[in-house]
Protein backbone atom coordinates (compact mmCIF):
# COMPACT_ATOMS: atom_id res chain seq x y z
CA UNK A 1 0.00 0.00 0.00
CA UNK A 2 1.13 3.55 -0.51
CA UNK A 3 1.48 5.96 2.07
CA UNK A 4 2.13 9.41 1.39
CA UNK A 5 4.76 9.99 3.90
CA UNK A 6 6.18 13.87 4.32
CA UNK A 7 9.38 12.41 2.45
CA UNK A 8 7.41 10.99 -0.61
CA UNK A 9 5.91 14.26 -0.83
CA UNK A 10 8.57 16.31 -0.55
CA UNK A 11 10.76 13.91 -3.52
CA UNK A 12 7.37 14.18 -5.62
CA UNK A 13 7.11 17.80 -5.91
CA UNK A 14 11.11 17.99 -6.31
CA UNK A 15 10.91 15.39 -9.61
CA UNK A 16 8.69 17.71 -10.96
CA UNK A 17 10.03 21.20 -10.10
CA UNK A 18 13.19 19.02 -12.05
CA UNK A 19 11.20 18.04 -15.07
CA UNK A 20 9.47 21.90 -15.18
CA UNK A 21 12.80 23.61 -15.81
CA UNK A 22 14.18 20.58 -17.96
CA UNK A 23 11.06 20.79 -20.42
CA UNK A 24 10.84 24.94 -19.88
CA UNK A 25 14.50 25.06 -20.86
CA UNK A 26 13.84 23.07 -24.40
CA UNK A 27 15.70 25.17 -26.90
CA UNK A 28 12.95 26.99 -29.34
CA UNK A 29 15.04 29.12 -31.10
CA UNK A 30 13.55 29.38 -34.64
CA UNK A 31 10.55 28.06 -33.73
CA UNK A 32 6.39 29.06 -33.50
CA UNK A 33 3.81 27.68 -33.24
CA UNK A 34 1.50 26.98 -36.40
CA UNK A 35 4.80 28.12 -38.10
CA UNK A 36 8.02 25.97 -37.65
CA UNK A 37 7.43 23.22 -34.80
CA UNK A 38 9.31 20.48 -33.38
CA UNK A 39 8.45 17.07 -32.76
CA UNK A 40 10.90 15.72 -30.42
CA UNK A 41 10.15 11.33 -29.85
CA UNK A 42 10.45 10.56 -26.39
CA UNK A 43 10.31 6.55 -26.59
CA UNK A 44 9.23 4.26 -28.96
CA UNK A 45 7.48 1.15 -27.70
CA UNK A 46 8.15 -2.41 -28.29
CA UNK A 47 4.21 -2.64 -29.41
CA UNK A 48 5.52 -0.17 -32.24
CA UNK A 49 4.02 2.93 -31.29
CA UNK A 50 5.94 6.16 -30.78
CA UNK A 51 5.04 8.85 -28.15
CA UNK A 52 6.63 12.65 -29.03
CA UNK A 53 6.19 15.82 -27.45
CA UNK A 54 5.49 19.10 -30.32
CA UNK A 55 6.50 22.65 -29.41
CA UNK A 56 6.02 25.19 -29.64
CA UNK A 57 2.23 25.08 -28.25
CA UNK A 58 -1.06 27.21 -28.95
CA UNK A 59 -0.65 28.95 -25.93
CA UNK A 60 2.31 30.24 -26.63
CA UNK A 61 1.19 33.31 -28.84
CA UNK A 62 -2.63 33.94 -27.43
CA UNK A 63 -3.40 37.38 -26.98
CA UNK A 64 -4.13 37.63 -23.17
CA UNK A 65 -0.86 36.01 -20.95
CA UNK A 66 1.15 33.69 -23.24
CA UNK A 67 2.90 30.20 -21.88
CA UNK A 68 6.12 30.15 -23.71
CA UNK A 69 6.35 26.49 -22.16
CA UNK A 70 3.06 24.73 -24.03
CA UNK A 71 3.59 21.92 -25.53
CA UNK A 72 1.46 19.20 -26.61
CA UNK A 73 1.89 14.86 -26.50
CA UNK A 74 1.60 13.63 -29.78
CA UNK A 75 1.31 9.66 -30.14
CA UNK A 76 2.06 7.97 -33.55
CA UNK A 77 -0.12 3.99 -33.68
CA UNK A 78 1.84 0.88 -35.04
CA UNK A 79 0.20 2.00 -38.64
CA UNK A 80 1.85 5.36 -38.79
CA UNK A 81 -0.90 7.29 -38.26
CA UNK A 82 -1.16 10.08 -35.58
CA UNK A 83 -3.85 9.91 -33.03
CA UNK A 84 -5.77 13.60 -32.48
CA UNK A 85 -5.02 15.39 -30.08
CA UNK A 86 -6.80 14.67 -27.02
CA UNK A 87 -8.72 16.76 -24.12
CA UNK A 88 -9.63 16.01 -20.76
CA UNK A 89 -13.10 15.23 -22.13
CA UNK A 90 -11.79 12.72 -24.91
CA UNK A 91 -9.35 11.05 -22.11
CA UNK A 92 -12.91 10.47 -19.65
CA UNK A 93 -14.62 9.40 -22.37
CA UNK A 94 -11.95 6.68 -22.75
CA UNK A 95 -12.22 5.92 -19.17
CA UNK A 96 -16.06 5.83 -19.28
CA UNK A 97 -16.03 3.28 -22.54
CA UNK A 98 -14.18 1.18 -20.26
CA UNK A 99 -17.17 0.40 -17.84
CA UNK A 100 -18.43 -2.33 -19.42
CA UNK A 101 -15.63 -4.09 -20.05
CA UNK A 102 -14.22 -7.11 -17.30
CA UNK A 103 -11.00 -4.40 -16.85
CA UNK A 104 -10.27 -4.01 -13.17
CA UNK A 105 -10.58 -0.17 -12.99
CA UNK A 106 -8.65 -0.01 -9.25
CA UNK A 107 -5.44 -0.37 -11.53
CA UNK A 108 -5.78 2.39 -13.83
CA UNK A 109 -6.97 4.12 -10.96
CA UNK A 110 -3.51 3.22 -9.06
CA UNK A 111 -1.58 4.06 -12.42
CA UNK A 112 -2.92 7.54 -12.61
CA UNK A 113 -2.04 8.13 -8.65
CA UNK A 114 1.56 6.66 -9.43
CA UNK A 115 1.50 8.97 -12.23
CA UNK A 116 0.28 11.82 -10.34
CA UNK A 117 3.55 12.14 -7.58
CA UNK A 118 5.90 10.55 -10.28
CA UNK A 119 6.64 7.70 -7.71
CA UNK A 120 8.21 5.35 -10.56
CA UNK A 121 9.94 8.26 -12.40
CA UNK A 122 13.37 7.67 -12.78
CA UNK A 123 16.28 10.42 -13.79
CA UNK A 124 17.13 9.64 -17.24
CA UNK A 125 19.53 10.90 -20.32
CA UNK A 126 19.06 10.21 -23.38
CA UNK A 127 19.86 11.36 -26.84
CA UNK A 128 16.44 12.14 -28.48
CA UNK A 129 15.99 12.55 -32.30
CA UNK A 130 13.88 15.58 -33.12
CA UNK A 131 12.12 16.54 -36.50
CA UNK A 132 11.49 20.09 -37.15
CA UNK A 133 8.25 20.66 -39.37
CA UNK A 134 6.19 23.53 -41.24
CA UNK A 135 2.52 24.20 -41.30
CA UNK A 136 1.31 21.77 -43.79
CA UNK A 137 3.18 19.06 -41.35
CA UNK A 138 6.38 18.53 -44.03
CA UNK A 139 9.88 17.73 -42.22
CA UNK A 140 11.94 20.45 -42.76
CA UNK A 141 14.74 19.34 -40.78
CA UNK A 142 15.77 16.80 -38.20
CA UNK A 143 18.63 16.59 -35.43
CA UNK A 144 19.22 15.29 -32.06
CA UNK A 145 19.72 16.81 -28.66
CA UNK A 146 20.69 15.35 -25.06
CA UNK A 147 17.75 15.84 -22.65
CA UNK A 148 17.40 14.93 -19.16
CA UNK A 149 14.49 14.23 -16.96
CA UNK A 150 12.43 11.86 -14.48
CA UNK A 151 10.59 9.88 -17.14
CA UNK A 152 7.48 7.54 -16.14
CA UNK A 153 8.66 4.07 -15.74
CA UNK A 154 5.59 1.98 -14.11
CA UNK A 155 6.79 -1.30 -12.37
CA UNK A 156 5.65 -4.47 -14.16
CA UNK A 157 3.75 -5.72 -10.93
CA UNK A 158 0.88 -2.54 -11.66
CA UNK A 159 0.91 -3.25 -15.78
CA UNK A 160 1.02 -7.32 -14.98
CA UNK A 161 -3.07 -6.78 -13.75
CA UNK A 162 -4.34 -4.84 -16.46
CA UNK A 163 -5.35 -6.28 -19.61
CA UNK A 164 -6.59 -4.02 -21.98
CA UNK A 165 -6.91 -4.60 -25.78
CA UNK A 166 -5.61 -1.52 -27.93
CA UNK A 167 -8.65 -1.37 -29.60
CA UNK A 168 -10.64 0.19 -26.56
CA UNK A 169 -7.73 3.21 -26.16
CA UNK A 170 -8.05 4.99 -29.40
CA UNK A 171 -5.78 1.74 -31.84
CA UNK A 172 -3.20 2.16 -28.98
CA UNK A 173 -1.82 -0.27 -26.42
CA UNK A 174 -1.84 0.76 -22.82
CA UNK A 175 1.81 2.02 -21.90
CA UNK A 176 1.94 4.25 -25.13
CA UNK A 177 -1.53 5.46 -23.72
CA UNK A 178 -0.24 5.77 -20.50
CA UNK A 179 2.74 8.35 -21.28
CA UNK A 180 0.84 10.56 -23.56
CA UNK A 181 -1.08 11.47 -20.26
CA UNK A 182 2.34 11.72 -18.67
CA UNK A 183 3.26 14.24 -20.96
CA UNK A 184 0.08 15.95 -21.28
CA UNK A 185 0.12 16.42 -17.31
CA UNK A 186 3.51 17.10 -17.29
CA UNK A 187 2.52 20.28 -19.76
CA UNK A 188 0.11 21.29 -17.07
CA UNK A 189 2.90 21.51 -14.79
CA UNK A 190 4.93 23.53 -16.71
CA UNK A 191 2.30 26.25 -17.64
CA UNK A 192 0.88 26.64 -14.25
CA UNK A 193 4.17 26.63 -13.01
CA UNK A 194 5.28 29.42 -15.49
CA UNK A 195 1.70 31.59 -14.26
CA UNK A 196 2.72 31.33 -10.47
CA UNK A 197 6.38 31.78 -10.66
CA UNK A 198 7.96 33.71 -14.18
CA UNK A 199 4.39 35.42 -14.58
CA UNK A 200 3.06 36.41 -10.79
CA UNK A 201 6.42 36.15 -9.09
CA UNK A 202 4.27 33.66 -6.34
CA UNK A 203 5.15 29.95 -5.30
CA UNK A 204 3.69 27.43 -6.79
CA UNK A 205 2.64 24.50 -4.49
CA UNK A 206 2.91 21.77 -7.12
CA UNK A 207 -1.00 20.60 -6.69
CA UNK A 208 -1.86 22.86 -9.65
CA UNK A 209 -1.41 21.05 -12.93
CA UNK A 210 -0.04 17.47 -12.99
CA UNK A 211 -2.02 16.38 -9.74
CA UNK A 212 -4.69 17.92 -9.79
CA UNK A 213 -5.34 16.63 -13.17
CA UNK A 214 -4.53 13.01 -12.42
CA UNK A 215 -6.40 13.12 -9.21
CA UNK A 216 -9.22 14.37 -11.70
CA UNK A 217 -9.00 10.96 -14.01
CA UNK A 218 -9.57 9.28 -10.68
CA UNK A 219 -12.78 10.70 -9.76
CA UNK A 220 -14.32 9.72 -12.28
CA UNK A 221 -13.22 7.01 -12.00
CA UNK A 222 -15.13 6.88 -8.95
CA UNK A 223 -17.96 8.11 -10.39
CA UNK A 224 -18.05 4.93 -12.97
CA UNK A 225 -17.63 3.06 -10.12
CA UNK A 226 -20.55 4.30 -7.89
CA UNK A 227 -18.50 6.30 -5.37
CA UNK A 228 -19.83 9.96 -6.67
CA UNK A 229 -23.33 10.69 -7.69
CA UNK A 230 -23.41 12.46 -10.99
CA UNK A 231 -24.24 15.70 -9.09
CA UNK A 232 -21.42 15.50 -6.59
CA UNK A 233 -18.64 15.03 -9.60
CA UNK A 234 -20.62 18.23 -11.54
CA UNK A 235 -20.69 20.13 -8.66
CA UNK A 236 -16.97 19.12 -7.69
CA UNK A 237 -16.03 20.78 -11.36
CA UNK A 238 -18.25 23.96 -11.11
CA UNK A 239 -16.38 24.30 -7.67
CA UNK A 240 -12.33 23.60 -9.11
CA UNK A 241 -12.83 25.68 -12.29
CA UNK A 242 -12.67 22.58 -14.94
CA UNK A 243 -11.27 20.23 -12.42
CA UNK A 244 -12.40 17.82 -9.57
CA UNK A 245 -9.54 15.90 -8.24
CA UNK A 246 -10.15 12.90 -5.92
CA UNK A 247 -10.88 13.42 -2.58
CA UNK A 248 -8.40 11.86 -0.60
CA UNK A 249 -10.89 9.98 1.54
CA UNK A 250 -11.67 7.88 -1.39
CA UNK A 251 -8.30 6.90 -2.23
CA UNK A 252 -8.46 3.67 -1.06
CA UNK A 253 -11.31 2.17 -1.92
CA UNK A 254 -10.88 4.08 -5.67
CA UNK A 255 -7.33 1.68 -5.82
CA UNK A 256 -8.43 -1.20 -4.54
CA UNK A 257 -6.53 -0.42 -1.14
CA UNK A 258 -3.22 0.09 -3.15
CA UNK A 259 -3.30 3.29 -1.94
CA UNK A 260 -3.73 4.64 1.91
CA UNK A 261 -6.46 7.50 2.39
Amino acid sequence: MIQLTPEIKEESYRRKLFNVKAFGSLDKSGLSYGSIERRLLMKEFPTGEKVYIQYPGKETVRQNKPRPWDFRPKLMTVDGEWLKDLSFEDIWDDLYSLKDTNIDMTYIATIFFRIAFMLDSKLTTRKLKYEDIDSNGNIIGTGEIEFTWYEYNLPQTILDGIHISPSILRECSLLPYLAYNDYLAQNEDCKYYYRDVIENGGKWDGKVGRQNTLLTHMSVIAFIEGHYKFTEIVAMFRRSFGVAPLAQKYWEAVTGGRVAK
